[in-house]
C-alpha cells in the first residue's frame, strides 16, 4: 500500500480544516494546496467532485532527507487528499512516506522515512 486511508461522515470544509490541523500538529505546513473542482471546471469546462490536494512538508523530515540524498526533494511534498465520495462521505488519503522514499538506497533514508511514515499515520489516524 503506497497510502493512507480513513473516510469519515463530516462536511467537506471541516474535514479541509481538522486535515490541516493535524500537519500543523505534528510539525507538518501546507506548501501547495490544488481545488481540482475549481480547475477542472475553468481549465476544461468539466464538473467534478469536491476534491482538494494538499502538498504537505515536514521541515526536519525534509532536512534530514536532503542531508542523504541532494535529489531527495523530487519527491517533495507529501501529498495529502481530501475528496468527496458518491455516498457523502469524505475521504481522507495521504502518501506513506515509507513508499515514496524506498528509492532512496541508504540505511539513513529508510530510518528518515519510517520516522516521516509515522508522523503522516498519525494525522491520518487523527480521524
Amino acid at each position: 500500500m503506497y497510502y493512507f486511508q480513513r473516510t469519515v461522515a463530516m462536511d467537506f470544509d471541516q474535514v479541509l480544516v481538522l486535515v490541516k490541523e493535524a500537519l500543523q500538529k505534528e510539525g507538518m505546513g501546507v506548501m501547495t494546496e490544488m481545488d481540482l473542482q475549481r480547475a477542472f471546471r475553468q481549465k476544461l469546462n468539466q464538473d467534478f467532485r469536491r476534491y482538494h490536494v494538499l502538498g504537505a512538508c515536514h521541515p526536519q523530515v525534509a532536512f534530514d532527507m536532503l542531508q542523504v540524498d541532494g535529489r531527495a526533494a523530487v519527491m517533495f511534498p507529501c501529498n495529502v487528499v481530501i475528496q468527496e465520495c458518491a455516498d457523502g462521505l469524505v475521504e481522507v488519503a495521504a502518501v506513506d512516506p515509507l513508499a515514496m522514499f524506498l528509492m532512496i538506497y541508504a540505511p539513513e533514508a529508510k530510518e528518515i522515512a519510517l520516522n516521516a511514515s509515522a508522523i503522516m499515520q498519525r494525522v491520518i489516524n487523527h480521524f
